[in-house]
């Protein structure tokens, strides 16, 4: 989980990562692994960018809830 590192601020934004991500050590907590769908993450991770901005939108809408 990221968070944008300024002082009283709320948002968060939730990652996966494909690769290792060294720069994110130090700053960030990791946790949770994919246990199905990797497929989909992989099609996700083909829309990615040299400078990791997607070249098209990425919608999520259905994603279930842990129990």
């Amino acid at each position: 989980m990221a968070n944008v590192r300024k002082p009283n601020t709320n948002g968060s934004q939730f990652l996966i990562t494909t690769v290792p991500a060294p720069n994110l050590n130090e700053y960030y907590v990791a946790f949770g692994e994919v246990v199905d769908g990797l497929d989909a993450v992989k099609i996700i991770e083909s829309y990615g960018s040299p400078l990791f901005s997607p070249t098209a939108n990425i919608v999520i809408t259905e994603c279930g809830a842990l129990e």
